[in-house]
């Protein structure tokens, strides 16, 4: 690989699988009240496995890709915008890090009314990510710049909801249905 080509301390490297949550779960239900039917769905996961580096090259094998001793995780943001970290343990292995968990809440409200006959029309409204959650991804995984200077982004997150490839930011649709 070309030297100039290798991955900085500042480089974003992806998580180890877009996978790989230990928790994950879907919350749904359908209330009618009024002749409405009112249809929440809340998602949530885990925060997914992150690889983490030293961000320099401790053993001398001209590679930037060295784990550190400890194993951090992401906690939030402070009110400048700097990534929390939090130890969680030694870092074993590759993927050791955690990034942020991921949450949103779905909601759909329709109602049906009679045109002639049989036929009748719905109308639905549907938002997605309700409460227009975040969640953050795609962490800046260097602990240490080149220099072996602490990294000030390190943890920090680069990617949230409604950037490319990205859980939706908050959206809404309106749709009708005719039946006959």
């Amino acid at each position: 690989m070309p030297r100039d080509s290798r991955p900085t301390s500042t480089t974003r490297r992806p998580s180890a699988s877009r996978t790989d949550s230990r928790h994950q779960g879907t919350i749904a239900g359908v209330f009618q009240k009024a002749g409405f039917t009112i249809s929440p769905i809340f998602l949530f996961r885990s925060p997914l496995p992150v690889s983490i580096t030293e961000g320099i090259d401790l053993n001398q094998n001209s590679e930037r890709n060295d784990i550190p001793v400890k194993a951090y995780a992401f906690n939030g943001l402070n009110s400048d915008g700097t990534a929390k970290v939090k130890e969680i343990g030694d870092c074993k292995t590759w993927n050791c890090g955690r990034g942020a968990w991921r949450s949103q809440m779905n909601l759909r409200v329709s109602r049906s009314f009679g045109l002639f006959g049989t036929a009748r029309i719905e109308a639905i409204g549907e938002v997605f990510n309700l409460f227009n959650a975040r969640n953050p991804s795609g962490f800046t995984t260097g602990r240490l710049l080149g220099t072996g200077a602490p990294n000030p982004n390190f943890m920090a997150p680069v990617d949230f909801s409604g950037d490319f490839q990205q859980p939706e930011q908050r959206v809404g649709q309106i749709g009708f249905r005719f039946s006959f």
